[in-house]
This record gives C-alpha cells, sequence and structure tokens, in this order.
C-alpha cells in the first residue's frame, strides 16, 4: 500500500511539473493530442480492435492509439503513453483490457495510469471546471459531471472514479450513484431529446483547448454563437437553438459577441487512421 501511494505521489509530482515547463496552469484543460506533438512525440491512429495505445521510444519516439475507442478514452491512453515516455519505461503496448482494477496494475502501468489522471484533470482543473460554472460538486449532478468531462476531454466515468480514487472528493457510494447513470439518459436530459451520439456541451468556461470532435458528434452551445467555417453546421430539427453537428473535417472558429467568448472548433473524421496532426484535414497525410 505504501509503494502505491509513494507511485501515486510521483505521478502527480511528474504531471503537474511538466504542466508547469509547458506553461499549462494547472486550473486549465488541455489537448493532450498538442502536448504530445510539443513533447516531440509523434502520434498516430490506427483501427487496431485488440489494442489501447502502443509507445515506441526511439527517434522520434511514437505513440499509436487505437481509433476504434471513444473520443475520451482515446484523450486518456495519450496521456498514459506520455506517462511511459516520461519515465523511460521503454516500448510499452497497452492491450484492450476491461474493468481491471487500477491496483492489480503492475507499478509501471500504475505509475503511467495515474500520471494521466493528474495530467488531465489535476484538482484545480476539476475544482474550477464546476466553481467556475456556480455548481456545487456535492450535488451530485450526473449534467454537471458529463459537460466538466468534456470540457477536460476525458470519459464521464474516468472523471468521477478519478474524483474519488485520487482527488478523495467523491466517495465509492457517490461514484456508484452516478456511474449508474446510462449517458444516453444525460444526453436525453440536457438535449430535451433522445440522441445516440457524442454530445459536447460548451459555454463561456470553456477554455485551454480548441473543441475537437469527430464527424457525426453534437455541439451545444450554452450561449449565442457565430460561427466561422464550414465544418459544422446547426441541427435544424433540434429543440435547442444552440446545437450544431460536427460535419466534415476541417478547422473553423465559433465566437460569441454576448459574452466575448471565442474558440476553435477541430473536426476529425469518424475512426481516423493516420498521424494526428493531419486529423483535421480532408485529406489524410502519412509520414
Amino acid at each position: 500500500m505504501k509503494q502505491r501511494i509513494e507511485l501515486a505521489r510521483q505521478a502527480a509530482v511528474e504531471a503537474l511539473g511538466l504542466r508547469r515547463s509547458q506553461g499549462l496552469h494547472f486550473w486549465q484543460a488541455i489537448c493532450v493530442y498538442d502536448l504530445a506533438e510539443k513533447l516531440g512525440l509523434r502520434v498516430y491512429f490506427d483501427a487496431i480492435p485488440s489494442m489501447e495505445g502502443m509507445y515506441m521510444n526511439g527517434s522520434p519516439p511514437r505513440i499509436i492509439l487505437s481509433s476504434l475507442r471513444p473520443a475520451g478514452r482515446m484523450v486518456y491512453t495519450c496521456a498514459h503513453e506520455i506517462g511511459h515516455h516520461i519515465f523511460g519505461h521503454g516500448a510499452h503496448v497497452d492491450e484492450e483490457i476491461e474493468d481491471i482494477s487500477i491496483e492489480r496494475l503492475d507499478a509501471d502501468e500504475y505509475l503511467a495510469e495515474c500520471f494521466a489522471g493528474f495530467l488531465l484533470m489535476p484538482k484545480l482543473a476539476v475544482s474550477h471546471g464546476f466553481a467556475g460554472r456556480g455548481w456545487d460538486i456535492t450535488e451530485y449532478m450526473p449534467e454537471h459531471f458529463y459537460t466538466v468531462s468534456g470540457w477536460l476531454g476525458v470519459g464521464y466515468t474516468t472523471l468521477i472514479r478519478h474524483m474519488s480514487s485520487s482527488l478523495k472528493v467523491l466517495t465509492s457510494r457517490h461514484v456508484e450513484g452516478l456511474a449508474k447513470v446510462p449517458l444516453r439518459k444525460i444526453r436525453r436530459s440536457i438535449l430535451k431529446q433522445e440522441s445516440k451520439d457524442h454530445l459536447v456541451v460548451v459555454d463561456q468556461e470553456w477554455f485551454g483547448r480548441p473543441i475537437d470532435v469527430q464527424v457525426g458528434d453534437l455541439i451545444l452551445f450554452e450561449h449565442d454563437v457565430i460561427i466561422e467555417g464550414s465544418c459544422i453546421e446547426p441541427v435544424e430539427s433540434s429543440e435547442m437553438r444552440g446545437e450544431f453537428r460536427a460535419v466534415c473535417p476541417g478547422i473553423g472558429r465559433c465566437y460569441s459577441k454576448e459574452v466575448e467568448w471565442a474558440e476553435f472548433v477541430r473536426v476529425s473524421r469518424k475512426e481516423y487512421v493516420g498521424q494526428c496532426r493531419y486529423r483535421h484535414l480532408e485529406e489524410p497525410i502519412y509520414e
């Protein structure tokens, strides 16, 4: 137990130190793919069903991610592989493993897993995600946790489990209750209608990273926005005025004069295969 506590502490120190060295505030959301590129890592996506991700040390070092996973899972896996790079673990292949307890991982995997959590979800960022929106964590509203997880770029259950196991701000009972709520039910509550598509909720507290989505995903803006570019379009049939759908790869810009807010939106194709830096181009480029 003491060894695990020390590994978690080491992971937190390295993750926060990396943020500091790259000029990333502890309270902001980050794009892990942009960070990997800044660190000299080449990130690739491939349609590999049996693998979560792979780190290959070399010149340059590379990360390969399965493009068949949900967006939040790919983000977390990329952060995990950066952990292997930071700690000098050498080449690693992380196979698909469902519902394995973090406590059952070996030391290297446990270290990389903790590192990913603290890199993507430091306590100040999580706290700001709720407090900045005027939300109280202890209200345990699934819609609030869903919105904050989308801003941080991670999965809904990933956020609540990290808040319990690492940040110690949720009890296991509250995690269990929140985790039982189906994502479709949360989306229905937010959109006021059924939807099977991935949804990202964007408000004036969204800062720190672009809005990254895939073709077919939905974006709900909670304030009036003006869109520059053609990669997202309004959903005409929606009951929600600010609902948009990602329709093609590309980079656009959205801004609101009402709340003096602006951000880039980047759309990649679904299950994109190729080098990460080119995922927003209409035609993929390979290197």
